[in-house]
């Protein structure tokens, strides 16, 4: 079997590169809970992981600029661009969340600027182009004035919700279901120290009216959206509790209740969840998957980062990437999908940042976080009923056999005739080429080290003979890790 990979045809330029070891990670919880198949649930289902465009048109009271449009730019950095939602694409993301304050582009009838709204348009219609799910809400508009979940403050709150989403709903009357609404983004008593937190078990009155005014801010805007006519009465719409917390303070609080809704099966629970510890945030998602999905009542945790803060990624990217695959794994297979938090802060040593995707350049920071958040939020519906825990599956025909990994760094599909395998893979977000590996012996023997197409096809093969394959992405300079998961393991046809 010398010379199995002799010249490997003309596809790839061998190289020598020594690697003697495999390395070994704990990784996501596999385990799969009983999923309800409705219309929903296969429509959350479908839109995989997700992304935030955070702190960008979410950016508010930004008194000392004169342009409104520079309100995009004004906390993050950099505007949006097409290469950046193309690069969202590319990475693997199905669903972006595009955060928008409304309150500092209205008039006092709350009319909102045409100016803005275009704006707005311009990267949904960028976003659906590419063809991703995209969240519409209203976010930093929780305050005094435009939305206030305070007795004093009701009929301002109801005002402006009808105007501004009597208007977004408008706007976009005849897009798809691929854009969906969320009707509120945390709301709470802000500036009160009952803003993140309230004792549950002895509830102060003005947070039970808070409570109740959610409910009723919920059923306004779900309303207010049906009766903008078009593909709006079957327009999906997000809706959570106080502060959009996925504990018993919010979404999953005895008071939160779902609005009622003439379209039927048409809305998603939203929660969002900042946590390191691995338990506790298994835990959470253990009572979303009780009180909704398990009921048939998809959810979706909009907001996601391993804690309020942020998180030193660049220095810790293993553990990152070991507990964002565990929660978002988990998450997925209980129904619930996922969307990080980005807000284009972040780079080594810093500890307060969220940020995946930089924004001015449009490209991945962090791929190794990425692609797992990307892999690990694939799919579950589809293999609900499934009680194998196995890295790869496998069909055939007379011709070939072909073998699929979807539980390594890559999604590595091997068609297998009896003399060939042709390899083929999604390709790696920012990878700048590839490695193709035969693994014989305990060891990485390099086919090619500077392939840069994502299929390739490996002859002379001899035939009823088992192999084993890994395919290595060069990201920024580096090799990727590469696990035992990765191994795509195949036996040649007879």
């Amino acid at each position: 079997m010398k010379n199995v990979f002799k010249k490997a045809a003309a596809f790839m330029t061998a190289a020598i590169v020594g690697i003697t070891s495999l390395s070994f990670m704990a990784f996501a919880d596999d385990s799969r809970q009983k999923l309800p198949e409705n219309e929903a649930m296969a429509f959350v289902d479908s839109m995989g992981a997700g992304w935030n465009l955070g702190n960008g048109f979410d950016a508010a009271n930004c008194t000392w600029l004169k342009n409104e449009l520079d309100y995009e730019s004004a906390w993050c950095g950099a505007k949006a661009t097409k290469a950046l939602i193309k690069t969202v694409k590319d990475a693997g993301f199905k669903t972006i969340r595009i955060p928008v304050s409304w309150h500092n582009h209205v008039d006092a009838n709350f009319n909102i600027s045409t100016k803005w709204m275009d704006r707005v348009k311009e990267v949904v219609d960028w976003s659906l182009n590419e063809g991703l799910y995209v969240i519409l809400n209203t976010h930093h508009d929780i305050q005094k004035g435009t939305v206030y979940p305070s007795a004093s403050e009701k009929d301002t709150s109801v005002k402006f919700l009808k105007k501004v989403w009597s208007q977004i709903a408008e706007k976009f009357r005849n897009y798809d279901n691929r854009l969906i609404f969320e009707a509120l983004n945390e709301p709470r008593l802000s500036g009160t120290s009952y803003e993140w937190w309230y004792n549950t078990s002895n509830v102060p009155s003005e947070v039970k009216t808070a409570l109740e005014l959610i409910n009723t801010y919920n059923q306004t805007t779900v309303d207010t959206v049906r009766a903008a006519g078009g593909n709006n009465k079957e327009r999906y719409i997000l809706v959570g509790g106080y502060a959009t917390s996925i504990n018993d303070t919010g979404t999953l609080s005895k008071y939160f209740e779902m609005p009622k809704d003439s379209a039927k099966n048409r809305l998603i629970a939203d929660v969002h969840y900042y946590g390191i510890g691995a338990k506790s945030s298994l835990q959470v998602l253990d009572a979303v998957y009780k009180r909704f999905t398990s009921a048939g009542i998809p959810a979706v945790v909009t907001e996601y980062g391993l804690n309020e803060n942020g998180y030193a990624y660049s220095d810790k990217t293993d553990t990152a990437v070991k507990r964002m695959g565990e929660f978002v794994s988990y998450a997925r297979n209980r129904g619930i999908s996922v969307i990080i938090w980005d807000n284009n802060y972040g780079g080594k040593g810093i500890s307060d940042g969220h940020k995946f995707i930089d924004r001015a350049s449009a490209k991945v920071i962090t791929p190794e976080i990425v692609n797992t958040i990307v892999k690990s939020g694939t799919p579950a519906l589809k293999t609900s009923s499934s009680s194998s825990s196995s890295a790869q599956t496998s069909t055939s025909s007379a011709d070939y056999t072909v073998v699929t990994n979807t539980k390594g760094t890559l999604s590595v599909t091997a068609k297998v005739y009896s003399n060939k395998v042709r390899l083929s893979w999604e390709p790696y977000a920012g990878a700048q080429k590839y490695g193709i590996y035969w693994f014989k012996d305990g060891e990485y023997r390099p086919l090619s080290t500077n392939f840069t197409g994502t299929a390739v096809v490996i002859t002379k093969m001899d035939p009823g003979t088992s192999y084993e394959f890994i395919v290595r992405p060069y990201v920024d300079g580096k090799w990727m890790k590469v696990y035992v998961r990765d191994l795509v393991k195949v036996t040649t046809l007879k």
